[in-house]
C-alpha cells in the first residue's frame, strides 16, 4: 500500500503489515528526496501493536432470580427428604405386618399339623395313639412344671363327670362351668392351651380379694387346659347392677365392693415383682361371695411387667384406657382407668357402654361442672335412682364421683395410684362399718 504525502510524487511511503497470532508488525519504507532519505537508504520502522479482540460478555441474572432459584432448590431437597423418611416408615410398618402375618400363619399351620398328628394317631393303632397322647401330655406338663407342687392336678374324667360332660345346664358364663368334685363346688374354666402365662401369674398372687386358683387339668387329646377356681356364690357385680331387678345393692355395700376391688388391684400393682397389670377390670370380672365381699377374677389377659408397648389390643369396650387403645401402652394406670369406670357403674347403675355405643365415662366430667348446688342437682339426676330411697351423705357421694373422674383422666400420669384410691375410699363418711363385720345391713332409710 502506498501513501502520498503533500501531493509530491517523489515521496512515498510504503506500509507493509504482517499479522501474527498476538502482534501486528508495521514496516514503513519510504523515499524522501535529497533532504531526506533516499531510495537507496531505506528506513524500516517496526511498530508492535497489540491484537485487539471483542470482549466476551457474561450475562448477569436479575438480582432476585438467583435467590429464588436457590430457595426452590432447598425446598425441593427438603420435600424429597420428607418423602424419603415417609417411605422408610411405611416400608418398616409394612415389613413388620408381613412378618407378623407370617408368624401367625406359621402358628396356625403348626397347630393344624399337630391336630392332624392327633387325628392320624386316633385312626391308627392304639399303641401309636397312646404314644402321641403321652408325648403331648409330657410336653404340656413341662410348661407348667413349676406349678405342680402348688396346685392340685385334676383328671379330665373328674371334670367331665362334675359338669355332666360340660353340659349347658352347668354353664355359668362364657366358658366357665360349675362342677362338684368330692363334695366341693368349683368354677371350671375351659380354654385352649394358652393358660401357661395365666398360671405363672396366679402362682405369684395370694390375696383375699382375688379369686383363688385351686388346680388345673391338661387334656392332651384335645390340647385343652382347664383352670379350676374356688366357686364364688353370688355371681358377678355386673349381674347385680344391671340384671337383678329384685335385689339391688345399697350404697354401703357398693362402697365396700369398691374398697375390696381397690385393695385387690393395689396388691397386684404394689406387692408383686414384677408388677402385674390385670388389663380386663370390669364389673363382670368382679365376683361377690356369700358375704357380698368382692373378688377380682379372670387373669386371662393379665401381663407381668408394665410400661410396655403392644400391637395386640385386647379388652372390653367401655373399659379400655385411651393410651392403650391408641398407642398400646400397658401400665398399671390402665387398670386405674377401668376401675374408674366400675366406680361410675356403682354410682349410676348404668352399663359401661349403652346400646348406641356411647361409653359411660365420656360425659362423667360434666356432672361436676358448675357451683355446688348445680353439682348436687346433676349428681342426683345422674346416679342410680334406687340409691335415692336410702340415707347417704351427699358430700361422700360427691367425693366418690370426683375420685372416679380423676381415675378417668386422659393423661395417665395425672391419674391417682391404687394406694391413693384405697385411702380416699376409706375416708368416705358412709363407710362406717366394722371391717371385720361380714354381715349386710338390711335397714334402708329415705334419703335426706
Amino acid at each position: 500500500m502506498q501513501i502520498h504525502d503533500g501531493g509530491q510524487s517523489n515521496s512515498a511511503v510504503q506500509v507493509i503489515v504482517e499479522e501474527s497470532k498476538t502482534l501486528l508488525f508495521l514496516f514503513v519504507r519510504g523515499v524522501i528526496g535529497d533532504e531526506g532519505v533516499g531510495e537507496g537508504n531505506g528506513i524500516v520502522v517496526m511498530v508492535v501493536l497489540p491484537v485487539l479482540s471483542q470482549p466476551v460478555s457474561v450475562p448477569v441474572p436479575p438480582p432476585g432470580e438467583s435467590d429464588d432459584r436457590e430457595g426452590a432448590v432447598i425446598g425441593l431437597s427438603v420435600a424429597l427428604g420428607i418423602v424419603a423418611v415417609l417411605l422408610v416408615l411405611v416400608g418398616g410398618v409394612w415389613l413388620y405386618r408381613e412378618r407378623s402375618q407370617k408368624r401367625t400363619i406359621k402358628l396356625w399351620e403348626d397347630e393344624e399339623k399337630q391336630n392332624r398328628k392327633i387325628g392320624k394317631a386316633s385312626r391308627g393303632s392304639n399303641k401309636n395313639y397312646n404314644a402321641v397322647s403321652k408325648d403331648m401330655e409330657v410336653s404340656l406338663m413341662a410348661d407348667v412344671s413349676g406349678c405342680l407342687d402348688k396346685y392340685r392336678v385334676f383328671g379330665i374324667d373328674e371334670l367331665e363327670e362334675a359338669t355332666e360332660g360340660f353340659h349347658e345346664s352347668c354353664l355359668i358364663q362364657g366358658s366357665v362351668y360349675k362342677g362338684s368334685i368330692d363334695g366341693e363346688v368349683y368354677a371350671i374354666k375351659k380354654m385352649k392351651w394358652n393358660a401357661c402365662e395365666e398360671l405363672k401369674i396366679l402362682q405369684k398372687v395370694n390375696h383375699g380379694n382375688l379369686v383363688k386358683l385351686e388346680g388345673f387339668c391338661i387334656d392332651a387329646l384335645n390340647a385343652n387346659c382347664y383352670l379350676i377356681y374356688e366357686y364364688v356364690e353370688n355371681g358377678s357385680l355386673y349381674s347385680w347392677l344391671h340384671e337383678n331387678e329384685n335385689g339391688k345393692l345399697n350404697w354401703k355395700t357398693r362402697l365396700r365392693i369398691a374398697v375390696d376391688v381397690a385393695n385387690g388391684l393395689q396388691y397386684i400393682h404394689e406387692h408383686t415383682r414384677p408388677r402385674v397389670v390385670h388389663k380386663d377390670v370390669k364389673s363382670s370380672n368382679i365376683l361377690l361371695d356369700t358375704n357380698m365381699r368382692a373378688k377380682i377374677a379372670n387373669f386371662g389377659l393379665a401381663k407381668s411387667g408394665c410400661n410396655a408397648i403392644t400391637m395386640h389390643i385386647v379388652g372390653t369396650q367401655g373399659y379400655i384406657a385411651p393410651e392403650y387403645m391408641i398407642d398400646g401402652v400397658v401400665s398399671t394406670k390402665m387398670d386405674v382407668f377401668s376401675f374408674g369406670v366400675v366406680l361410675l357403674e356403682l354410682i349410676s347403675g348404668k352399663e359401661a357402654i349403652d346400646e348406641e355405643g356411647i361409653v359411660l365415662w365420656a360425659g362423667a366430667g360434666r356432672v361436676l361442672e358448675g357451683d355446688e348446688e348445680e353439682k348436687a342437682k346433676k349428681l342426683m339426676d345422674w346416679m342410680d335412682q334406687h340409691l335415692l330411697e336410702e340415707s347417704f351423705s351427699m358430700e361422700s357421694m360427691m367425693s366418690i364421683m370426683a375420685l372416679a373422674v380423676a381415675c378417668l383422666n386422659r393423661d395417665p400420669s395425672k391419674r391417682p395410684s391404687m394406694v391413693d384410691i384405697v385411702y380416699a375410699l376409706c375416708k368416705s363418711d358412709d363407710l362406717f362399718y366394722d371391717i371385720s363385720d361380714d354381715t349386710l345391713s338390711g335397714s334402708q332409710v329415705l334419703a335426706r
